[in-house]
């Protein structure tokens, strides 16, 4: 299976950690790997009032540092991913378009109309998309599918999985794979695991939901 690492937030908005990660994870024997980076902009987000904003802030890099950081993974990773919460995301994929692989859209992004727009603007028609479709019923899904499909990427993939971290086991939803499945057999499923490294079953949990049928 394809195997997506998610740098998320961890690198604290410090562009030479992100570029030591990268280092350090892509030393791997796996074949299909590749990593997924969450560009976003702080005030594209959120208003100054929210009590993250400040955390936002931190977490910003520039366009520059963007370019430097996927250019760097295009030599240690087979497939490189943008996780889009915004336009400035998008602006960030736009800037680098023939080096990204695929993007991810959470599902609390779905109904953003901006970032759509701004996606409709572009060429993705080699591009893969996942579509994190997580507490939404099967008919809001098949609007949503029918909906991205309208910006013809090579192929659009539905992710679920409990969108917080560290997932309690009985949050795992992975029963719900064999439902997506049945309801969308031309789709892959992707499964988000954020189970607590921790765990023990951190390492049992991919081999679970890919035997039930995930890509």
């Amino acid at each position: 299976p394809h195997f997506i690492l998610e740098m998320a937030n961890v690198h604290s908005g410090d562009k030479n950690k992100i570029i030591e990660m990268i280092n350090v994870f892509s030393d791997s024997n796996y074949d299909n790997l590749g990593i997924k980076f969450q560009p976003l902009r702080y005030d594209k987000i959120a208003l100054e009032d929210f009590e993250w904003y400040s955390v936002y802030k931190d977490l910003y890099l520039n366009e520059i540092e963007w370019d430097e950081i996927i250019k760097h993974s295009e030599k240690k990773f087979k497939f490189i991913w943008l996780d889009l919460f915004d336009s400035y995301g998008v602006k960030i994929l736009k800037n680098n378009i023939n080096l990204i692989d695929g993007i991810k859209i959470q599902a609390s992004v779905v109904d953003n109309i901006e970032v759509f727009d701004k996606l409709s603007d572009l060429k993705l028609i080699e591009k893969k998309l996942i579509v994190n479709i997580s507490g939404y019923t099967i008919s809001k899904i098949e609007k949503i599918i029918s909906h991205y499909q309208s910006l013809n990427v090579s192929e659009l993939i539905i992710q679920i999985g409990f969108q917080f971290f560290p997932t309690d086991i009985k949050n795992t939803a992975i029963n719900k794979i064999s439902v997506l499945k049945s309801a969308f057999p031309e789709n892959k499923i992707c499964f988000a695991d954020h189970i607590s490294g921790e765990k023990d079953f951190a390492k049992i949990l991919p081999s679970i939901a890919y035997a039930l049928g995930c890509d």
